[in-house]
Formats: structure tokens, sequence, C-alpha cells
């Protein structure tokens, strides 16, 4: 196992321009060999371009860039590779098929002297390198047998393997359970005593504080500030990300109504669930918490009805439920957001208006026709009242950032008559300050009288927003805990029970 004699790494004045956009005006950074530098700031700040230059995807259109002093050009990822620069997306872009092994040494296969490729010592070499690194996976297992962590902790070994002098992580943690960021961190301590550098890309303020030396902050694609971590605070970081203070914590009223508008009692599937209840009041904001794994998209999909039940029942404003779909629950007063927003949310061919209405078209017939013009005037009225960043409603949804196409697909289910809606991790992918709106506008829904059922893996959205806490594992319900009487501890506690 090689130690890089890498030292530093200078970005000067780097500019980047895109017709109409200018993604980076002049930035500049320092990244030192054995340290972690954090790169931070809200979509669109510049982050995925600047990324992208050092891996030799984008050519720079200004500045200058020196590895170890000397001035490099990058053309291509190749040149990219060739001094050491590796790129772990957060798209993985391992071969799914082939085993851990084979993935990492797919450049360069061992060979005997007749041309065969030596098996026993393509995976000693790898079981030599995990153990160096910290990783505890067969070598001789498939990469799609492998969790997302996993497979990111391959992505990792492949570029130490390939004598790696900077390691840039895209958001690592996104899909990461708290034990899994956990490796992933103890991983991250291993490459830098192994004189590595890591540029650590994040939306999660948080997790710098625990493993950044040092953090640079982009917004609008410029350079606002860099800062070492001893000697700032998260408060003074989101103001650099979004140019203004941002409120993180949210009033909500001291009581909970005593109104309930909807009863879950006892419902299981059969994969899952297991004798889920609980009751839900009027203008409450009901948080659920989880480890990957532990139900809460699968109770989600089950209140709605995406999944069946196999057991229970749900009671809304008197009404019982046992056998239902998701027209049922639409017609009920039911909506939901779900948390593969791109996937499962947006539909990315429509503009902003069509997604908007898509659920309530019998709203906008007129003679078997969309009366276009109803459908833009209550788009439009969202739009206003949302602060949706857009020039039009017939804007493509796909030209949206996240936040702003998370207030859509909220729109979408208010222009029905709502009695609740299920949020399935509202903020995931959304920068810092689209979070706050996001969040804040969830509030004062609830404030007006709407219900909420919160499914979060955000530590921070739990606390700050929720009236009432229920922590899931293993399908059931484990413990219920009140607003401002419980800890962050508690929570996991419970969560692992």
């Amino acid at each position: 196992m090689y130690k890089s004699k890498f030292k530093n790494l200078k970005i000067n004045s780097v500019s980047k321009e895109f017709p109409g956009v200018k993604a980076l005006d002049s930035v500049s950074m320092n990244i030192s060999a054995g340290k972690v530098h954090a790169l931070m700031g809200e979509n669109g700040a510049g982050k995925s371009t600047l990324i992208k230059i050092l891996a030799g995807a984008y050519s720079k259109d200004g500045g200058k860039i020196f590895f170890d002093e000397n001035e490099i050009i990058l053309n291509s990822p190749y040149d990219s590779l060739n001094l050491g620069i590796k790129v772990v997306y957060q798209e993985i872009s391992l071969i799914t098929g082939f085993t851990v092994g084979e993935n990492i040494f797919l450049e360069n296969y061992p060979i005997n002297k007749f041309g065969i490729v030596n098996w026993k010592k393509l995976y000693d070499e790898t079981e030599k390198l995990f153990k160096k690194i910290g990783f505890d996976i067969n070598p001789k297992t498939k990469i799609s047998d492998l969790s997302i962590s996993q497979q990111q902790m391959v992505e990792i070994a492949r570029a130490v393997y390939q004598n790696a002098s900077i390691v840039i992580m895209d958001e690592p943690t996104s899909s990461l359970t708290p034990n899994e960021i956990k490796k992933l961190f103890d991983v991250i301590e291993n490459l830098k005593n192994d004189n590595i550098a890591i540029l650590y890309v994040t939306h999660k303020i948080d997790e710098i504080f625990k493993i950044a030396d040092e953090v640079t902050v982009l917004r609008d694609g410029k350079h606002i500030s860099n800062r070492l971590i001893s000697d700032t605070s998260e408060e003074i970081l989101i103001t650099d990300m979004v140019g203004r203070k941002v409120e993180a914590a949210f009033e909500r009223p001291k009581s909970i109504d005593k109104n309930i508008v909807m009863r879950v009692k006892n419902i299981s599937t059969k994969n899952k669930l297991k004798n889920i209840s609980f009751d839900l009041s009027k203008g409450e904001i009901l948080g659920f918490f989880g480890l990957m794994g532990a139900g809460r998209t699968e109770l989600a999909k089950a209140i709605f009805g995406y999944d069946q039940i196999s057991a229970g029942e749900i009671e809304i404003n008197k009404n019982i439920y046992k056998n239902f779909n998701t027209s049922m629950m639409v017609n009920s007063g039911l909506g939901y957001v779900t948390e593969d927003r791109k996937e499962e949310g947006i539909v990315k061919d429509m503009n902003l208006r069509e997604n908007m209405t898509l659920p309530s078209l019998e709203l906008f017939e007129k003679l078997f026709f969309i009366d276009k013009n109803k459908e833009q005037k209550q788009s439009n009225e969202y739009i206003k009242k949302f602060e949706v960043k857009t020039p039009s409603c017939e804007r493509l949804i796909t030209l949206l950032s996240g936040g702003n196409q998370q207030k859509v697909l909220l729109s979408r289910w208010l222009i029905r008559e709502l009695k609740v809606i299920i949020l399935d991790e509202p903020t995931r992918g959304v920068d810092i300050g689209a979070k706050t709106e996001v969040l804040s506008l969830v509030n004062e829904l609830a404030k007006d009288g709407l219900s909420v059922l919160l499914m979060t893996s955000e530590m921070n959205d739990l606390l700050n927003l929720s009236d009432r806490i229920l922590v899931m594992a293993n399908g059931e319900i484990k413990k219920e805990f009140l607003r401002n009487n419980v800890t962050q501890e508690d929570i996991f506690r419970a969560s692992v029970s």
C-alpha cells in the first residue's frame, strides 16, 4: 500500500462560462495533503462545475491550477487520473455483474506468464488493500449483492489502488445510514494518514465539523469564504452559503389539537409493517424516524394505498378503509410527496403547470377538454404564494432547482381539498436555503390546519418541526416522544432497540 507524496493543489482564479451562465467566477482554493477540505454551497453555486474541471471533464476558461507548484492543464479525464485525482460521484459507476476484486483491478488485471489472469493474486491484493484502508468486504462478492454504502467503499478503494493523491467525494453520505456514515469517516481518517487529500462536497453542514480541517464556500459561482473549521460555526457557514441569516427553529403550537383527522389501527403488510397504530390530529406534524430499512417509506406507501395492507384499517373523518387504493385515499383528502422526487414525483417531460395539476385534472375539465387557462391561473396562484422561482408555469419542470420542484409537488396536492399530507424525505437533495423555505412552508400549512406525516432521516428537521416523534425499527413503532422532551441520543437509542 503506497503513501502519497502529493503536497498540495492550488486553484487560482479559475472561471468557467456556459451560454448565458457564468458557472465559476475567479474561484480560488488550496487543497493540502493529509487534510479534508470541505466544499459547500447551494445548488447552482458552482461545486459540480469545479469538480468536473478537476476531473478533466470540463476545460476551464480562465485561471490556473498548480499541482505541487507545477502548473497543470487538464484536457481530459486521463490527465486527471494520471495525476492521481480521483472522483467518487454520487452515482456509482461500478460494473454490477463483476466481483469486487474485478472492479478494483478493472484496468490492470494481474497476468501470469501465459497471459492468463492470476485470480489468486487479484483477490489476495484486494484483501490486503481493504485491510489497510479499513474495509470488511469479501473481494469475491458481486457488486450487485452489495449495499450502496459498500459500493461506495469499493469506489474509494479503486481510487486508492490507482495511487490517488486527491480523492474527491461528491455527496458521499446522501444514501447512508448513521452507522455507515461512521464507517466512511473511519475510512477517510485512514486516507488522511496515508497523506491523501480529500475534497469533501456535501450539503450536510453538521458532517464537516466532524471530519473537515477547513471549508470553502461558493455562492453563485463566486468564492465567498475559506475558513478553518476550528474558527467557524454552523451559523456563519449558512450565512456564507445563502447570503442571509437563516432561522433554523420553527414555532409550533404549545398543545396539539384534540380533533383527530386520521386513525391508523394495527396495519400490517406481508413484507415489512407489523401492527402500526397512531392517531393524527388536525394541524399536527407527526414525525417518523428510523434507520434504513426501518419501514418509514413502506408505511407512507401503505397509508396512501400504493402498497396493500394485509391487516388493520385506516379511519379518516369517521370513514373506515380496509381495502383501498391511491384513488380512494386521494378522494378522502390525502396527498403524498415521495422521497424519490426524480423517479416517482415529477414527470420529467411535462412543464410546471402540467405537473402541478396532474392529480386533479377533473377539476379543470370543460366539455371533455382540459381548460388550460384555468390551469394556468391556478398554477400561477401557487407559484406566487410559494415563491417558486420560475419565469413561467410553462417552464419544463426539470429546469427548476430541487427546492422549487418540491414546492410544485406540494402545490399539486393543495389544489385539492387536502386534509393530510404525507411527506417522505421532503428536503432530500435540496440546498440549505431551499430546505428552510420548504420546511417553513410545511410549518405554515400545518398552522392553517393541514395535518402532516413527516418521514425523515434529517435529525434537525425532525426535532425542529415535529409535534410528536414516532421512532420505527424493523417495521414496528418502538417509541413515542413529545416535542422539546427528547434528544438525538434518545431517538437513536430507540431506533436500534
